[in-house]
């Protein structure tokens, strides 16, 4: 693993607020990617070191995508993230859900580094699939990583 990856994991940590679980068996990991299986949110990491995980919060306060779509884009562009895209995206596994797909860039030492997050609202609760990793290694797994999240469940 590479010492920037460990620095970019904590400053993942530092960006989520909070931690939820979501059931493991309603996802998969991405093709390529192996599962950890010490963690109470799936999570899965591919051999250049590039992460996935997808947990749920509590959808608090209660809003809908539209709300959600705006706070995540201006929270992150607010701590510094460069924007390099955003699009909506679908659960397909779960009934054409619409979610929000945002992908920002941040340099970490001599790297850049992508983050990639889909946003889904489901009543109560909000499910958040993330990935990370350096620019070129994430971008070699992006169909895998957008394939995983297009196949979430979902449940309820």
């Amino acid at each position: 693993m590479r010492p920037a990856l460990s620095h970019f994991a904590v400053l993942i940590l530092l960006v989520s607020a909070m931690v939820g679980c979501v059931a493991h068996e309603a996802v998969l990991p991405p093709t390529g990617f192996a599962r950890y299986s010490d963690s109470r949110e799936f999570k899965a990491v591919s051999p250049e070191g590039v992460v996935f995980r997808v947990r749920s919060e509590e959808n608090k306060p209660f809003a809908e995508l539209p709300f959600w779509k705006e706070a995540l884009k201006k929270r992150m562009l607010d701590a510094g993230y460069i924007f390099l895209r955003e699009a909506p995206i679908t659960a397909v596994a779960a009934n054409d859900q619409p979610g929000y797909l945002l992908e920002l860039t941040a340099p970490l030492g001599e790297e850049d580094y992508t983050y990639l997050t889909a946003v889904f609202v489901r009543g109560k609760k909000i499910v958040i699939a993330e990935a990370a990793g350096e620019v070129t290694d994430l971008d070699s797994r992006r169909d895998a990583i957008l394939a995983a999240i297009q196949g979430l469940k979902l449940d309820r």
